[in-house]
C-alpha cells in the first residue's frame, strides 16, 4: 500500500517526464520570469545566476556585482528535511516547481541554498513560485540534492505575482 507522499512523488515524476517528452529542447524548460518589478530590492533573473563559468568558477562582472549583496529572487522552495513539511528554516530555491527532487538535480548555478534570518521559518509551497529577499553569496557548498554555487540568508518571503 502506497502512501500519499509516494503517490504525490509518483505523480509529479510522470508529469515531469510527459513535459519532457513533449519538449524538443530541455533548456526551453519554463523559467520563472522575474520581469516584474517587486517591491525592496532588485530582482535578480536566473538568466544571471546561470552566467557563472562552472568549470572555474569564476563569475562574469555583472553576476560579481551581485555578490554579497541583498537581492530578490523569484523561484520555487524545495525543502531540505522532507516533502511533508509545512515551515522550514533551510531550503533549496530552484527556477523550476519540483526540480531536485524527482529528476536530477539543476546544475549547480541554478541552484540557491537558503537560511532563514534568525532560524524564522517560511511556509513550504513546493509547487508555488515565491520571491525570495536576501544577501546572496557566490560560495559553492553542498545540499543532500547535490552541488550548490550559491548561498542566501533570507529575510523575506512571499508569494510571486506576475504582471
Amino acid at each position: 500500500m502506497m502512501n500519499m507522499q509516494t503517490i504525490r512523488r509518483l505523480a509529479f515524476a510522470v508529469l515531469t517526464l510527459a513535459l519532457l517528452m513533449t519538449l524538443e529542447d530541455p533548456a526551453s524548460l519554463p523559467l520563472i520570469a522575474a520581469d516584474t518589478k517587486p517591491a525592496g530590492a532588485p530582482a535578480v533573473q536566473w538568466r544571471l545566476l546561470r552566467s557563472l563559468d562552472l568549470a572555474t568558477g569564476e563569475p562574469p562582472p555583472d553576476l560579481k556585482k551581485i555578490d554579497n549583496t541583498t537581492v530578490r529572487i523569484a523561484g520555487y522552495m524545495v525543502p531540505l528535511e522532507n516533502d511533508d513539511q509545512e515551515e522550514a528554516d533551510e531550503y533549496l530555491i530552484v527556477p523550476i516547481a519540483g526540480g531536485c527532487i524527482h529528476t536530477p538535480p539543476p546544475p549547480p548555478h541554478q541552484i540557491v541554498y537558503c537560511r532563514m534570518v534568525n532560524k524564522k521559518k517560511a511556509k513550504v509551497a513546493m509547487f508555488e513560485p515565491n520571491w525570495f529577499e536576501g544577501k546572496i553569496t557566490i560560495n559553492k557548498t553542498g545540499s543532500p540534492f547535490g552541488s550548490v554555487s550559491y548561498q542566501m540568508t533570507v529575510a523575506n518571503v512571499e508569494p510571486y505575482k506576475s504582471k
